[in-house]
């Protein structure tokens, strides 16, 4: 089943979250510490201004650089409603195409895809970055769509400050690393100017950052009350949603995501739906630009006779 634009874009919220870092100052306040973090003194406004500019600079340059990174995708999944308890795990290779990805099947349930598979999905990656450079006027239109998600992404990172209250939490260890742990809640003084920007009034979440490369390492967000559509008639998603992700420096000063899991439940009109899905991302290369990308591939294809069906 189908879930329906505006609940899809609900679980968007909780993973737009991830890289929604900011920490405004007049929302910055001390709580108890947890008993792994060391000595931790409150920041001044002054550091907090700073670091919050950091972070979403930051933010906005790992959005634009993931624009030009390749990177393979496990999914395991398990979708509530279905008659067969088989679940999916699937392995694809996702390739920049200039308007968006290319997704293309390289294994599935630990079985790779035949080597004449693999090579037409290579062919279609390198036909959708050529269409980049030669648009026709569907690909215009495309383009024209691309750049229209990117500055809402980038306006949606710049909410945050506004949606959301930060919570100095300390800094806290986890595994070899020192984090800030900043806890997160919904601002009621925010008025939202959209209805996926409304769904933040629904989200409370704990996030730990890399203080020295002002980056998100670390998130996790609840959703704490029922979200509705349409005042319930179009669908809701249902309180107890959870999302985790995390995310790592991938390159010098790039840091995208490396591991998510969505555990959403809710329903479309009479029908109930759910979203529980453990995405593992790995193998970042940054192809750089559409004729740079085209000549990789392109390369990788002559000798694709030679190797094996998999990366």
């Amino acid at each position: 089943m189908r879930v329906p634009r505006q609940i899809a874009a609900s679980s968007a919220v909780l993973g737009m979250i991830a890289f929604w870092a900011a920490v405004p100052g007049t929302a910055m306040r001390a709580v108890e510490q947890d008993p792994t973090a060391g000595p931790n003194p409150a920041p001044s406004a002054e550091q907090v201004q700073s670091f919050a500019a950091r972070l979403i600079e930051n933010q906005h340059r790992n959005d634009l650089a993931l624009e030009q990174f390749e990177r393979t995708e496990r999914v395991i999944s398990h979708r509530i409603g279905e008659a067969s308890p088989i679940v999916p795990d699937r392995t694809s290779r996702i390739v920049p195409s200039g308007t968006g990805i290319t997704r293309f099947l390289i294994e599935e349930d630990g079985v790779p895809v035949s080597k004449e598979a693999y090579r037409r999905g290579l062919e279609l990656a390198i036909e959708g970055l050529e269409l980049s450079l030669h648009p026709n006027e569907r690909e215009r239109e495309d383009l024209a769509k691309f750049e229209k998600r990117r500055r809402e992404r980038a306006e949606l990172v710049d909410t945050a400050m506004k949606a959301f209250r930060f919570t100095w939490a300390g800094r806290e260890t986890r595994g070899s690393q020192t984090l800030i742990k900043i806890l997160l809640d919904p601002n009621p003084d925010y008025k939202p100017s959209s209805r996926l920007a409304a769904a933040f009034a629904h989200i409370r979440g704990v996030m730990w950052v890399d203080e020295s490369h002002a980056q998100m390492v670390h998130i996790e967000a609840d959703i704490a009350s029922e979200i509705t559509f349409g005042g319930g008639l179009f669908g809701k998603v249902n309180r107890g949603g959870h999302f985790v992700m995390e995310q790592s420096e991938i390159a010098p000063g790039v840091w995208l995501p490396t591991s998510s899991t969505y555990d959403l439940d809710g329903r479309k009109f009479l029908f109930g739906f759910g979203v529980h899905e453990k995405t593992e991302i790995s193998q970042y290369r940054n192809l750089g630009p559409p004729a740079r990308a085209i000549e990789a591939l392109r390369n990788e294809l002559k000798i694709l006779p030679a190797e094996t069906s998999t990366r």
